[in-house]
């Protein structure tokens, strides 16, 4: 098994439409990218206010599933969510009141990796779906370099 990790820059943007409004989120940070097999793991933080932060995890498995799991102790926080292009996934987010069940339908996602240098991009287009309705259209769009 193979096992190495590089250092690199992040910078993911999101874009959220829920209830009729848009937001944008733009995170720059550095992460580490570690391969372990087939899969390859990326991992940043997002600053949040008072100097606190979540730790988030992108996987991309061999399949092309992708993983993104967001944790952040100081707000009580953390889902994770799957993505299969074209499908719906079951994930869930934990609150300090329970577990809510949440399901992803991804409309389009993209991985694109290479190795000299070492640069990368991942973009998925994904409504966020709570109790078989859809809450949110998100667009993730993932950019790292060494």
């Amino acid at each position: 098994m193979e096992n190495n990790s590089l250092g690199v820059n992040v910078e993911l943007n999101m874009e959220v439409s829920q209830a009729g409004e848009l937001t944008h989120t733009r995170i720059a940070e550095p992460g580490m990218l570690t391969r372990v097999g087939n899969s390859t793991y990326l991992r940043f933080n997002e600053k949040l206010d008072n100097n606190q932060e979540a730790k988030i995890l992108v996987k991309i498995a061999d399949n092309g599933e992708i993983h993104l799991k967001r944790t952040a102790q100081s707000t009580h926080l953390a889902s994770l969510l799957y993505f299969t292009n074209q499908d719906h996934n079951s994930g869930h987010l934990e609150t300090e009141y329970g577990v809510m069940q949440l399901k992803t339908f991804t409309r389009n996602s993209q991985v694109e990796i290479k190795n000299r240098p070492l640069s990368g991009k991942i973009n998925i287009d994904y409504d966020l779906i709570y109790d078989n309705n859809i809450v949110g259209n998100y667009k993730f769009r993932l950019i790292f370099k060494a």
